[in-house]
């Protein structure tokens, strides 16, 4: 029987659907099956055919409280309390969700000077303590740090990871932007990166975009984008396209070729 061999049943499980049940259901066959389903080696084939994982669902965090919607169908939507991450502060301000990246939730707490970087699906989560210079944390990004050739990210929960903060303070009649790289091989931040821009006023929006290897913000009040460059080490300020808003109803998007693309929510229509 076909099915019978090995490398061939390989070849039909590597080509199911990428969602969560499929391989599930497969791996209830039989145990050869679930032998084949369950080897870390066919899961990276499996990752690395379909390149980008499905989406799952998305946070959001309001009133104190993280939660969870799942873009699922049914019968395999996931239930909303399914992912619990209990939080805790001690001020008056409470946590901001600033980043949600390569299977991992970024959370900061200007106050209390902290970043929780978290892994909803392993549940595990690492408490972080910026640089001094950062009192007044503006937004962070959280992305995977795994190099090794043929690596899909989505599934990156036993790969390193990396996280950029964002400040920034005024002197004068300018404003100082600085970041720092925060990696979780070594446990140690990055010297500051700054940049310095002829006016004030400026702040730096939450929402970042990866697009290859650069980071890119909407500086709000102004007409420039933050961008910064994680091969090169390098933080600069580019002019924003003609017609782009300088408000948080626009932000960056990947373009479809794989660029850099802008997106502005102007009700009831976005663009």
């Amino acid at each position: 029987h076909p099915l019978e061999d090995d490398d061939l049943l390989r070849e039909i499980l590597l080509r199911l659907p990428p969602q969560p049940p499929y391989l599930l259901r497969a791996s209830l066959v039989a145990k050869r099956w679930r032998h084949i389903a369950t080897d870390p080696k066919f899961l990276r084939r499996f990752r690395v055919h379909h390149r980008k994982p499905p989406l799952l669902g998305d946070f959001s965090y309001e009133d104190g409280r993280l939660s969870f919607r799942s873009t699922l169908d049914l019968p395999y939507r996931i239930p909303p309390d399914h992912f619990p991450l209990q939080l805790q502060h001690h001020g008056r301000e409470p946590w901001t969700l600033v980043d949600c990246r390569h299977g991992r939730v970024l959370l900061i707490n200007s106050e209390m000077r902290q970043v929780i970087v978290w892994d909803p699906l392993t549940g595990d989560r690492s408490l972080l303590s910026p640089p001094p210079a950062f009192d007044d944390m503006h937004t962070a990004a959280v992305l995977c740090a795994a190099g090794e050739q043929g690596h899909a990210h989505g599934a990156c929960h036993s790969s390193p990871f990396k996280v950029v903060v964002v400040d920034s303070c005024e002197h004068g009649d300018e404003t100082v932007v600085f970041v720092s790289v925060y990696a979780s091989e070594t446990g140690v931040w990055s010297d500051l990166l700054s940049t310095t821009l002829a006016s004030m006023g400026i702040a730096v929006g939450n929402r970042s975009t990866l697009v290859g290897k650069t980071l890119r913000w909407l500086l709000l009040m102004s007409n420039n984008i933050l961008e910064f460059d994680m091969d090169r080490q390098t933080l600069a300020v580019i002019k924003r396209p003609p017609g782009v808003r300088s408000d948080d109803s626009a932000w960056i998007i990947q373009a479809d070729d794989g660029g850099v693309g802008f997106s502005a929510l102007s009700c009831p229509h976005c663009q």
